[in-house]
């Protein structure tokens, strides 16, 4: 095995391959698995995580049982609700449905098919692309049809821009 294969073989190259955009668009059927989903915080979160922090500096600074006690409970339930915002987007199953023609100037309407194998349904699942996102409930054991509209700006072939699949907790 040579350098060259190698390299790109490696997560690094993955990885900056992914950041500069370099890579080609996925084709076929896509499961989001453990190394697709991101939790990452919001406003809200980084400001919880600070009141934490601070809560737990005057509980050590004046040695309050009760601060400590309050202070890991939140941080608890902070933990608990990162698991089902995990939760709620993993192992769905996305892929291309059809797609209508339409003039220049329209609005296209991209399907994608996302099937959800698990006995819980999916809650407040908002699909991005671009400005305007769309809002779905996926029922446990069903295939849901979702229809993401992308501005049609010129004529000829469209290519589906990069789609995000996000949910808040």
């Amino acid at each position: 095995m040579n350098l060259n294969a190698a390299l790109k073989s490696s997560q690094i190259y993955t990885f900056w391959q992914f950041f500069l955009k370099r890579h080609a668009p996925e084709t076929g059927r896509i499961v989001l698995t453990q190394r697709r989903v991101y939790v990452l915080p919001t406003r809200h979160g980084v400001a919880f995580a600070i009141a934490l922090i601070l809560m737990l500096v005057g509980s050590i600074n004046y040695n309050l049982s009760l601060g400590y006690v309050l202070t890991f409970l939140l941080a608890g339930m902070a933990v608990v609700s990162i698991l089902h915002t995990y939760r709620n987007l993993a192992y769905l199953a996305i892929s291309a449905g059809r797609t209508e023609p339409v003039f220049a100037g329209s609005t296209a309407y991209f399907e994608l098919q996302i099937d959800n194998p698990s006995d819980e349904s999916r809650r407040a699942i908002h699909l991005r692309c671009g400005n305007e996102p769309t809002i779905e409930t996926l029922e446990a054991k069903r295939v849901t049809s979702v229809r993401v509209p992308v501005p049609a700006l010129r004529r000829g072939w469209m290519q589906l821009p990069r789609v995000t699949m996000e949910t808040f907790f």
